[in-house]
């Protein structure tokens, strides 16, 4: 018989937008999350901590590293409940049982790269064309939710609000003006398809010189062999406009900019530095201008939290998060990192999502939980399948969660200060001795006891059956 609380050893990702140092939440919880393998530099990037069962980095048995927590699974499959059989491996070829989410901890100091995570049909295809790079036949919804205050940019923002970004900051209309699609869309600015073909024209600019597409440069000099023309479509480059908006938001202060737009004073204030940021890290990079102006930025305060669908749009910009997702890496990218490592321009927009919405509807609801007892604790209700998310709030008395039809994940963010801090094994009668940043898999069927003052988020299993999560319409 296997236990059923079982403690992980989990790794950090070092991907570069990450905080560094201490600066990042991670090194609080990597010595116990890590363990043994724990290294720390003040000047490296912590950016995700990753708490799963995907290959890419696997969780193992604390208490037996050499074991990934996905191979005892599959001699133990038991522990998953409901969950085998669900949904497709992770890696093609990898018979390991799995749990169907990626759950993380992560931190960004700039904005993480202008992305889509593709849907199961666009995944498949992609996966059957490349699985070296695209090794996940699987879609990839996710959740965020703030640890600290946190901005990210979302989806589309209203037709109405992207129509007055363009018609009143007149850098805008004359660094854009002589693209075609900037007309069209103009001319029609509730058509999704006009929105798609303007974004699409913006993201191919080239990202040091103009409203010129790159390959059109490169076309003329190959016919002609004469050097760019002396006037290109649009008026100057993307870095200019970043810089020359900036300087006159310093001059004039953002109220003045923007006075034409949608957006409040405290939205003004956002975008000024979300402009600030993004060319702080990717100055020239024409995505600035699809996030700032056509997307919605997002704020989120500690323990709020947003969805963000398959072939959503989106791009963290600052803050440090749990983010919990189906069991999938793959991932298309399309600015704010080197032009060599985007990926095609043509699938990027043609799968990305085109919904203009605004901001609010991004976020989602928490709620007590009727699946806890005692102090009690919330739950995060998630459109996907997969999974979804409770918190522990660490209160003066224990909180009790009920047996659940699938596993979870759960790490530990607090502790008491002072005397011991436990998590009981309820059905086994056992009970640990528990520090923070420790992480825990708890199997199907297990019900367990957070001690006072013990804080913890978890992901779990959610078939979808409401007795688990609640109705939350």
């Amino acid at each position: 018989m296997t236990d059923h609380i079982i403690r992980l050893q989990c790794d950090a990702q070092n991907y570069p937008w990450g905080k560094e140092g201490s600066d990042s939440i991670i090194t609080d919880f990597g010595p116990e999350a890590s363990g043994r393998d724990w290294k720390f530099d003040e000047n490296t990037p912590y950016a995700e901590l990753w708490m799963t069962t995907h290959p890419n980095l696997p969780s193992k048995l604390y208490n037996n590293p050499s074991k990934l927590l996905s191979k005892h699974l599959d001699e133990h499959p038991e522990l998953l409940g409901a969950v085998p059989g669900k949904f497709p491996k992770p890696v093609e070829g990898k018979n390991d049982k799995h749990v169907p989410f990626v759950f993380k901890i992560l931190t960004c100091k700039q904005a993480l790269p202008l992305q889509i995570h593709p849907d199961k049909k666009l995944a498949a295809e992609l996966h059957a064309r490349d699985p070296k790079k695209f090794a996940d036949a699987n879609h990839k919804p996710e959740i965020a939710v703030a640890l600290t205050p946190f901005l990210g940019f979302a989806g589309f923002a209203p037709f109405d609000r992207i129509e007055s970004n363009l018609r009143s900051v007149p850098e805008l209309a004359q660094f854009l003006g002589g693209l075609g699609s900037y007309t069209e869309y103009l001319d029609d600015p509730t058509s999704a398809d006009k929105l798609k073909a303007l974004v699409k024209d913006i993201l191919a600019m080239n990202q040091k010189s103009s409203g010129l597409v790159e390959s059109a440069k490169d076309t003329i000099k190959a016919v002609t062999g004469l050097a760019e023309p002396e006037k290109e479509r649009g008026g100057g480059d993307a870095q200019g406009v970043v810089r020359s908006l900036i300087e006159r938001i310093e001059r004039d202060g953002p109220g003045a900019v923007f006075a034409g737009t949608m957006w409040n004073q405290e939205q003004r204030q956002r975008i000024e530095k979300a402009l600030k940021k993004t060319q702080e890290f990717y100055a020239g990079d024409p995505g600035i201008i699809v996030a700032c102006f056509f997307m919605n930025l997002i704020e989120l305060t500690p323990g709020e939290a947003m969805y963000v669908q398959e072939d959503g749009l989106h791009a963290w910009l600052d803050g440090q998060i749990i983010e919990l997702m189906a069991n999938s890496d793959d991932v298309l990218n399309a600015a704010f990192l080197e032009p060599g490592e985007k990926d095609d321009l043509n699938i990027f927009v043609d799968a990305m999502r085109c919904d203009p919405r605004p901001a609010e509807t991004y976020k989602i609801k928490r709620q007590r939980w009727t699946m806890s007892e005692g102090a009690g604790a919330e739950v995060y209700q998630v459109p996907a399948e997969e999974f979804s998310l409770y918190h522990v709030a660490g209160e003066s008395t224990s909180t009790t969660i009920k047996p659940l039809n699938g596993p979870t994940i759960a790490i530990l963010t607090s502790v008491p200060s002072s005397g011991t801090a436990t998590i009981v094994d309820k059905t086994a009668g056992s009970t640990i001795d528990v520090k923070k940043g420790q992480v825990y898999f708890i199997a199907a069927g297990t019900t367990v006891e957070f001690g006072a003052g013990v804080e913890a988020w978890a992901a779990f299993y959610d078939d979808q059956a409401r007795e688990q999560t609640g109705d939350m319409k």
